[in-house]
């Protein structure tokens, strides 16, 4: 990647005290001297970086006049929260140590951050040289801003935009009908993020220029009367309106189709993208009604810019939790809504997301699904998933054997959730996902902090010193390591 030309702005935390109301709390700079510090304000930010607050991006942007400040971040900027930052770190915000202090917390935060951010700005200049920090980083949320460096999507337009709605054509994530367990704790199964993203890029979806057309009911019915077999075979990209007239009670309960992520705010699930539609014929049930084709697939990753495959394909990329991070980013940013500009004619509305945005959420839909209910096969009680993630309700004394059978199914824990002394730092894991993500898998389970840290290191140093810089590494553990 690039020299990081250009870097004129800094980039810090913010806790504040009050994480609905900006007042007074913790502050930390990416390299300056000393830890912490307490302010009185957002007045006493300096106006020369961006700041990650704690805001949430409710407040930020309808209770109070955050959004006003140029220099400050919500919450939700990242793709991850500040407290999971810290428990993927193996820092449990809970605990009553250095990690549930709020300056420690800022100050650490803060390299995070920085990055992070540093990371997507080489990729932005890869992409755009001439782009400049004040350009490049103005979105509500990263994915906003990188959404530059990835191909543009086709929106729907008029009837088709109107179906475009999260619950009612997608869902971000799926809660299933599964009760919490008594007694239990929450605990969330990762799959390794660059590998993801490129999973989700891979993803066949409606080609960037042809339109969809829709065919109703009577015209499907002409084709063939069943129409759930024609659009299985019809070889082209669909988008189906359906409900589902019966499915398997141990995979409806998990698949929770049309199941409600908002009890203020309730929807009827009657569209799905094509992947989600194959999964739900294999399952379920279902009776078609009308849907929207086009003529012909392609997939974000052949339209992608040479610097971003680079990166996404880079090997040392696969060790770098940031650069996961940002990879993450990147696939999530295919699936934004419509941007609000533009004038809109009477009565018509705004897509939720593209045509390939919604191929994108129902293949996330489909593979975290099929994770869950390996899962769920294996004897435990899943709540949610999606977005990469499942999240189980699990008593104690279970953690230990939810742990291996995650990593047998190639998910991975927060390091702070793993036991201590679980794994030995010298001894191979069973992993069942790529090996090209084992390394990373590794240092999670094993608590081995230094070295992830240092691996993360890798995507900022210069290209030329970075295989030096790697051997040098590995060899200072071996010799780490032999003396324990």
């Amino acid at each position: 990647m690039v020299a990081r030309d250009g870097m004129d702005k800094g980039f810090g935390v913010v806790l504040f005290d009050d994480e609905e109301e900006p007042g007074a709390g913790w502050a930390h700079l990416y390299g300056q001297k000393g830890g912490a510090h307490r302010i009185s304000g957002p007045a006493d930010l300096g106006t020369g970086a961006i700041w990650w607050s704690n805001i949430s991006y409710e407040f930020f942007f309808r209770k109070n006049e955050s959004w006003r400040n140029s220099w400050l971040r919500h919450d939700k900027y990242l793709v991850i929260s500040h407290m999971d930052a810290l428990r993927e770190w193996g820092y449990d915000p809970k605990q009553t140590d250095t990690s549930d202090d709020p300056a420690w917390q800022c100050a650490f935060l803060s390299s995070v951050f920085y990055r992070i951010m540093t990371l997507s700005y080489m990729l932005a200049r890869e992409v755009d040289p001439e782009i400049s920090m004040s350009k490049l980083f103005v979105g509500k949320t990263l994915r906003n801003d990188l959404k530059i460096v990835m191909p543009e999507p086709l929106y729907p337009k008029g009837e088709a935009a109107a179906i475009m709605k999260t619950g009612q054509a997608f869902d971000e994530f799926t809660v299933t009908s599964e009760r919490s367990l008594r007694d239990s704790t929450t605990f969330v199964l990762r799959k390794p993020r660059v590998l993801y993203t490129m999973e989700m890029l891979q993803t066949p979806v409606p080609d960037f220029e042809m339109p969809m057309d829709f065919l109703s009911r009577k015209q499907l019915r002409e084709m063939n009367p069943d129409r759930v077999a024609l659009l299985r075979d019809i070889g082209r990209p669909a988008m189906i309106e359906l409900s589902v007239e019966r499915m398997d009670g141990d995979l409806a309960s998990i698949y929770g189709f049309g199941n409600s992520t908002n009890k203020e705010k309730r929807s009827q699930r009657s569209w799905v993208s094509y992947p989600e539609f194959l999964a739900l014929s294999r399952y379920a049930e279902l009776d078609v009604r009308n849907c929207w084709v086009g003529q012909e697939t392609s997939t974000f990753m052949e339209h992608l810019r040479d610097p971003v495959k680079e990166f996404l394909t880079y090997k040392y990329n696969e060790l770098s939790w940031s650069a996961g991070i940002v990879a993450e980013t990147l696939w999530r940013a295919t699936s934004l809504g419509e941007a609000n500009s533009g004038p809109l004619r009477t009565g018509e509305e705004r897509a939720h997301t593209s045509w390939q945005g919604a191929w994108i959420k129902g293949a996330d839909k489909v593979s975290m699904f099929a994770s869950a209910f390996q899962l769920t096969q294996a004897g435990y009680t899943v709540k949610s998933y999606g977005l990469g993630w499942v999240r189980i309700s699990i008593p104690e004394d279970s953690i230990k054997d939810l742990i291996h059978d995650g990593l047998s199914f190639g998910l991975v824990p927060n390091m702070c959730e793993v036991p201590q002394g679980m794994f030995d730092i010298n001894q191979q894991i069973q992993w069942g996902g790529d090996q090209k993500s084992y390394t990373l898998a590794h240092c999670q389970v094993t608590g081995d902090q230094d070295f992830a840290w240092n691996l993360d290191r890798i995507p900022l140093i210069a290209t030329k010193h970075r295989k030096k810089f790697l051997a040098q590494l590995v060899t200072n553990r071996q010799k780490a390591l032999k003396g324990r």
